[in-house]
């Protein structure tokens, strides 16, 4: 055993110090369940920063998601601390995302592109769904097929016209086939024409950027000597030959081929099995497992072997009794009942301190988790889901909704058909009516017309007597009549809708458990809104109706929850992947769901095989679904089965059968050991920026509503026009910087397509050229990245400009896009002092400048070496951990969308 270089009280094996140490070209990392993975990348990036020396801006490491990425820095930064700011840590979307604007001059997207994500995809292809021509063979409903058909040409770089050609071979007379060909030709075209891109397209425009320039390519494997690849068992092809165009040497790889389980997004297994051949690799096995009792490791892993391609047997590290555990029952209803009578006689046995320490593991929450959920509510079990989809179905959510509708109904009476689309919502929380108002209400006819009020009298004529009431609803059918004479964004009905019933004040001022989850769904909402109202052509509440109501399954939002740590977690077994739990239950393991029967993988369209980059394999991929659920567990393993769903006989699932068979798992309880008592609250490090931390100075009150609960604010045209701008500066100074010539209208035409701002772009960017190259002797850094640690708060951002100027002073230069009358509203002073001392260790500044580009105005601040500023950043950091939101009057408070909120609970508020 070896110290670890990042934990003196942690060892390295012997296996895991060799994968650390290998240098000597592309290596494979196949490691097993619990063996420490995460641990070896980061003493690998450590050894390669402390021990040999390497540029930390040589290394790039790619992880599989966002929340992957922030949780890899925390730990490097822990260990490496501030040179984790000059790796590349990040999913392979951000990567590809950041070398399409950095070069992006030597292809046809210019910097200037927005993202769709996939959401936004959808929404996308439903606003252009006649223009693509999708009308002639599918219905609106069936636009997530056509996507999926979609992205896997792109993940493999198919030209539309060259599979239309193959598929007129293959399937002569089938021209709906031949018609999509023509459809995603369309799309592709459309993406461009409106300056955007997909996912898959970041990837495929990646690989023919590197393909298409040997400059580019060279420059990327010269910088990026070192490359680390996390989770590479769920790569797609278009990914591997990303990676084969970026390795020039140093590749290495990590990855477990047992639990590939994302083949139906586009990955392929074929990638971590190939990979040994394809780069000539090194392997290195790391098989054993800290994390489970030898029980669970001997079961789990004798249901894997005979699947396995690399042969490899995982061994436990740790001793314990044979901890798992077969629950037969006979139905859905006596499942229920068992797990959660188990649940309690555990906790009541002390076998677990509490019911955080168990995890429900599903194959769909939304579908098979309905049952044990109503039980744990029976029982009084705390629990948190994930996973669910319920996020339509939460009162809140529909409340509002239906509200949308009223003050701005659908054409269509279609909606009816949502069980919850009737005068009923005038009766919840949302409204918050007196009994008196309900009743009234309840007595009109279906003829009447309560729209039609729209003066006190009249509703005092009909029967509403009470003055707050007659508030809200004058206020619902005046904000109806305006909407038809004024239209409004969806955004801005929204929070006229929150406005008018007190809703979102009622629950600020609650502040229970329920009431702030409900926030927190109401804030999500805010978020889909603005995202559908950004990416729709011509989007209107109708359409964004159609929109959540056709939503596929597999896309369907979750509800928000808090999670609580002594609560039973419950969720679906994807989403537990790269976790561990001291109790899994795997639940509903009966026969047609564990493996899942008549899965199809096929494509929307048939895709030729030799067209595609690499031929996947899906097909172990249910097994290896059921070991991934089975290695979560750290103590017990509980696998339960019914014979019945529902009235219909199912069986036990093929698994079951096989365990007892082949490895001789016995049914029933059987006496357990105790668990390890371990702390449950994860290390959630909160990340901040400069934004952040001046909205909480200016006002704590919106800090909570935006930051907190996640509200969207409306963006105005100065902060839209001010990204373009900074996109602007960002190449000319790079330009610079290099030596190259400046052209400021190329400049414009790559950073930003629409002609709208373009003239007046032009304009400013001569003007502070002109005025400014003569000033500028050198260019030291542009958007130099920092980042300042604070127990668990990290407060990261990037300066825009770091100069030699004409005098020889090392100059922070922060740039606004409006005039210097502007800008004392702004905190540029706290601005520019906390980028100072987040980079106090690399430069010494001369001179604090505000450049505001209206006006090409400089105001300049002197420097603080004393750095005074840290003690107000930490005061407003410790105020942000005690959620201390008390409303504070400032300039913003007339124009801010939560003025009628903030005077609710001024004392309230802590």
């Amino acid at each position: 055993m070896t110290r670890s270089l990042c934990d003196a009280q942690e060892e390295c094996t012997e296996t895991q110090k060799e994968a650390v140490k290998y240098d000597e070209g592309p290596l494979l990392i196949v490691a097993g369940p619990g063996t420490g993975k995460t641990r070896v990348i980061i003493e690998k990036v450590a050894y390669l920063i402390k021990k040999e020396n390497v540029d930390p801006g040589s290394i790039l490491v790619i992880t599989f998601t966002e929340k992957a990425a922030e949780e890899l820095k925390n730990r490097l930064r822990k260990c490496v601390g501030l040179d984790v700011e000059r790796m590349q840590v990040s999913t392979i979307h951000s990567f590809c995302n950041r070398i399409l604007r950095e070069y992006s001059e030597y292809h046809d997207l210019g910097a200037g592109f927005d993202i769709l994500d996939n959401d936004d995809q959808l929404i996308f292809i439903r606003s252009h769904f006649y223009k693509l021509g999708l009308n002639k063979y599918i219905r609106m409903g069936e636009a997530p097929d056509v996507i999926t058909f979609f992205n896997e040409c792109s993940e493999n770089c198919i030209d539309p016209e060259e599979l239309k050609e193959a598929l007129k071979r293959e399937h002569p007379d089938n021209g709906r086939y031949h018609g999509f060909c023509d459809c995603y030709a369309k799309y592709l075209d459309l993406l461009k024409k409106e300056g955007k891109i997909d996912f898959p397209g970041l990837q495929r425009n990646a690989v023919e950027l590197l393909e298409s320039n040997e400059k580019v390519k060279e420059d990327l494997r010269t910088r990026f000597k070192y490359i680390l690849i996390d989770e590479y068992q769920d790569t797609n092809p278009i990914q591997e030959r990303l990676f084969e165009l970026l390795a020039s040497g140093n590749i290495c790889v990590v990855g477990d081929e047992d639990q590939s389980i994302y083949g139906f997004r586009g990955s392929t297994v074929e990638n971590i099995r190939s990979f040994e051949d394809k780069f000539n690799a090194h392997t290195i096995f790391l098989d054993e497992n800290f994390r489970s009792r030898a029980g669970i490791i001997k079961i789990a892993d004798e249901f894997m072997n005979k699947s396995r391609y690399y042969k490899k047997r995982i061994k436990a590290k740790r001793n314990g009794g044979y901890d798992v555990i077969l629950l037969e029952s006979r139905d859905a209803h006596d499942e229920a009942r068992r797990i959660v009578r188990l649940l309690k006689n555990l906790k009541r046995d002390g076998i677990i301190p509490d019911y955080g320490h168990v995890a429900l593991l599903f194959k769909s929450v939304r579908y098979h988790a309905g049952k044990i959920i109503g039980e744990l509510e029976k029982e009084g079990v705390p629990y948190t889901i994930r996973g669910d989809g319920s996020f339509l179905d939460r009162d809140e959510i529909k409340s509002i909704l239906y509200f949308l509708g009223y003050v701005n109904p659908p054409r269509y009476k279609n909606f009816r058909r949502w069980d919850w689309w009737n005068i009923s919502m005038f009766d919840g929380e949302f409204l918050g009516l007196s009994r008196e108002t309900k009743n009234a209400l309840k007595g009109f006819g279906k003829t009447f017309k309560l729209s039609s009020l729209l003066d006190e009298e009249s509703f005092k004529e009909a029967g509403i007597k009470e003055p707050a009431d007659i508030k809200k609803l004058l206020g619902l059918n005046r904000l109806k009549e305006k909407i038809k004479k004024e239209p409004m964004s969806i955004l801005e009905i929204f929070y006229k809708l929150l406005d008018i019933t007190g809703y979102l004040g009622r629950l600020i001022e609650d502040d229970s458990y329920e009431s702030r989850v409900k926030l927190l769904n109401l804030a999500k909402l805010s978020s889909i809104i603005k995202k559908y109202e950004r990416t729709h052509a011509r989007p209107s509440v109708q359409d964004f109706m159609w929109y959540l109501y056709l939503l596929p399954k597999h896309m369907q939002y979750d509800g928000e929850t808090l999670d609580t740590p002594d609560s039973v977690k419950i969720m679906t077994i994807h989403q537990a992947k790269g976790l561990e739990f001291p109790v899994v239950i795997i639940c509903s393991v009966v026969n047609g769901r564990f493996p899942r029967q008549g899965a199809d993988n096929r494509s929307f369209v048939p895709i030729p095989e030799h067209l595609k980059l690499s031929q996947g394999d899906v097909g172990d991929e249910e097994r290896r679904l059921f070991y991934v659920a089975m290695t979560r567990a750290q103590d017990i393993l509980i696998i339960s089965t019914a014979q019945r769903i529902r009235t219909r006989k199912v069986g036990y699932s093929p698994f079951i059968k096989e365990l007892v068979r082949e490895c001789e798992l016995e049914w029933g309880c059987k006496r357990v050991e105790k668990c390890v008592e371990r702390s449950l609250r994860e290390d959630n490090i909160m990340t901040v920026n400069f934004s952040s931390l001046h909205t909480y100075e200016e006002c704590p009150f919106r800090y909570m509503m935006i930051y907190h609960y996640g509200f969207i604010y409306p963006e105005t045209r100065m902060q839209v026009y001010g990204k373009i701008l900074h996109n602007c500066l960002e190449m000319l100074h790079k330009k610079m910087k290099k030596g190259e010539k400046v052209d400021i209208r190329e400049i414009v035409e790559t950073c930003w397509r629409s002609d709208k701002f373009k003239e007046k772009l032009e304009k400013q960017l001569k003007n502070y050229y002109n005025k400014n190259k003569d000033y500028i002797k050198r260019v030291i850094a542009v958007e130099e990245p920092f980042s300042i640690p604070k127990d668990d708060i990290i407060i990261r951002g990037r300066t825009d400009l770091i100069i030699e100027n004409k005098d020889g002073e090392i100059e922070l230069v922060d740039f606004k896009a409006r005039e210097k009358a502007g800008i004392e509203y702004m905190g540029v002073d706290f601005q520019l002092r906390t980028y100072e001392y987040a980079l106090s260790d690399k430069y010494k500044f001369d001179k604090l400048t505000a450049y505001t580009i209206k006006d090409n105005e400089r105001t300049s601040f002197k420097p603080d070496p004393e750095h005074r500023i840290k003690n107000k950043i930490e005061n407003i950091v410790d105020s942000i951990k005690n959620e201390k939101f008390k409303p504070k009057e400032n300039y913003f408070c007339k124009f801010c969308i939560f003025q009628s909120l903030c005077g609710i609970q001024n004392e309230g508020l802590k």
